[in-house]
């Protein structure tokens, strides 16, 4: 597997062993460095399994966001709602000064009623007269005309029907909804101010279970991520700074169409249930995406690996206590560790700190005690 486009978010170096070289000889001490009392540390090559992670920081995003506006102009009355409150889909929040409006229904409703009476009783004529008809008593034209006037007030209530429910609409938008699930913010219009239809925006309504984390990733990493995403969905780990062990894990939603030609960068998207509400919409988060775990890495601490004209390198003790320079292939560093990929052995010793003060193909002196203990250690 290659790595050289990832980074891997390495584990602690707990599991490496650190010994402090102390107790030399005078004369071990002069080959190494003109003050006496120095030290060098060593540490030993581990095995780990090794996640290999893209790491950077994200926004929280709502997972919808509404900006509510009245659809007619008028004056704010009331705010059923406290200011940061979870709302219901559906549930009222806002009321406008609605007098005209009912009134409007009221009027609608009165000439409703009065026209269906009327149209009742047209009716009631109109059957009369055909009844007179049939009978040889009334005549014809009489009948025509009194079943002509009963169908046109029958077309009157119709067309009242339609004016009620269109002041009932008219009504209705006096009464502001809330049109998802989701946090309130403030209220940004004062009780008594007048509003414009479509104009002014009275609050804000963000749905944050679940939410969104949008983060960059470098474009040469888009190659691995698109394969991984072949294989199934990626965790990805949101941490809040200044949280500790404030997390919530989330799945990889979607990568951007497009890449950023002027920072090199793709835009991808993380979907989180976010069922505590712990990531806030606008907030900045560390996000980690793991790609896929690297199992029995070779892996050292980062300060072990030397750079040098023909590359990286690392100062090897030997079995024998020599000093061996080694060229290694590296991977990828984090946490303070480096994956070789080639050029070293796991269980290996090799110095941290104060390579500068060792001559490759010399000796060095440590006691018998820590020796030992050393080279048994796992």
């Amino acid at each position: 597997m290659k790595l050289s486009y990832i980074q891997i978010l390495a584990l602690s170096l707990g599991l490496s062993l650190v010994v402090t070289v102390v107790g030399c000889s005078r004369t071990a001490i002069k080959e190494h460095s003109a003050k006496t009392g120095d030290s060098i540390q060593l540490a030993l090559a581990v095995t780990k399994d090794v996640p290999i992670q893209i790491q950077g920081s994200g926004h929280v995003t709502p997972f919808a966001t509404v900006a509510l506006k009245s659809q007619v102009d008028g004056k704010l009355e009331r705010a059923l709602f406290n200011e940061g409150d979870e709302l219901k889909r559906g549930e009222t929040i806002l009321v406008l000064d609605s007098q005209l409006p009912e009134s409007a229904v009221r009027q609608a409703e009165a000439n409703l009623r009065r026209d269906e009476a009327l149209a009742a009783s047209a009716e009631a004529e109109a059957h009369q007269n055909e009844v007179l008809f049939k009978e040889g008593i009334g005549t014809a034209e009489l009948a025509e005309q009194t079943r002509a006037a009963a169908d046109a007030s029958q077309v009157t209530v119709a067309a009242d029907k339609i004016a009620v429910e269109n002041a009932q609409l008219q009504l209705s938008l006096f009464r502001i909804a809330s049109p998802i699930q989701g946090r309130v913010g403030k209220l940004l219009v004062d009780v008594g101010n007048s509003v414009r239809n479509y104009e002014t925006v009275l609050a804000v309504v963000n749905q944050t279970r679940p939410t969104y984390v949008d983060f960059l990733v470098p474009e040469e990493q888009l190659p691995a991520l698109q394969e991984r995403m072949k294989n199934g969905e990626l965790d990805v780990t949101a941490t809040i700074p200044g949280g500790p062990g404030k997390s919530d894990t989330g799945r990889l939603l979607f990568v951007d169409n497009v890449a950023d030609p002027e920072t090199a960068m793709v835009s991808v998207r993380a979907r989180f249930e976010n069922a505590d509400e712990s990531l806030w919409p606008g907030e900045t988060v560390e996000v980690t995406l793991t790609l896929a775990t690297l199992t029995n890495a070779v892996v050292v601490p980062s300060s072990a690996v030397r750079l040098g004209l023909s590359g990286p390198y690392l100062l090897v003790v030997k079995p024998d206590l020599t000093v061996e320079r080694r060229p290694v292939t590296t991977g990828n560093r984090a946490g303070g560790e480096t994956i070789i990929a080639s050029g070293l052995q796991a269980g290996e010793r090799l110095i941290t700190t104060g390579q500068e003060r060792v001559i490759p193909g010399k000796h060095l002196k440590i006691p018998a005690k820590t020796s030992h203990a050393f080279a048994s250690s796992p």
